[in-house]
């Protein structure tokens, strides 16, 4: 029963996803205020990791219940779970170098625009760091519960 338990799970998941994007138009802001677009990287890896664990678990329940032998498909998959969490942290990197670097450079303290120009830069950098690590750990957990159930679902065989 692993691959019933995969697409229940991703079907909570779309109508939890499809409900918090009814109500604030996240994939609009994320896009919107993610010019480096690490969000859409991480959001990527996360798609193919889940339709491969989808699979899998559709094969192990219909197919080749021998699937899970070996330990290659989820062992990358396993890694595609830390994958996107990095990849967070170094959208969080990227963010604080854009706050540090373009910030502090030439500051006019006696100018109200330029003021509100270096919060705005300020924002945009710590927006940055924050939507990356959120997206990264967000997506990561959710990988490594269908990994979990996955395996578990394949001990019960």
């Amino acid at each position: 029963m692993p691959f019933w338990k995969w697409w229940t799970s991703i079907v909570v998941l779309v109508l939890s996803l499809g409900y918090v994007q009814y109500e604030l138009d996240i994939l609009g802001f994320v896009y919107e205020n993610d010019p480096t677009k690490i969000t859409m990287i991480i959001a990527a890896i996360f798609l193919l990791a889940t339709l491969r664990i989808g699979f899998l678990s559709w094969k192990s329940q219909f197919g080749d219940p021998d699937i899970y032998a070996e330990k290659t498909p989820q062992d990358l998959l396993w890694f595609s779970s830390d994958v996107v969490m990095s990849i967070g942290m170094v959208g969080t990197l990227i963010g604080f170098l854009i706050v540090l670097t373009t910030t502090f450079t030439d500051i006019d303290t006696t100018s109200a625009a330029a003021m509100k120009e270096v919060i705005g830069t300020l924002a945009s950098g710590m927006g940055i760091a924050l939507m990356t690590s959120l997206m990264g750990l967000i997506t990561s957990i959710i990988l490594k519960l269908q990994l979990v159930m996955m395996e578990n679902s394949n001990e019960e065989i």
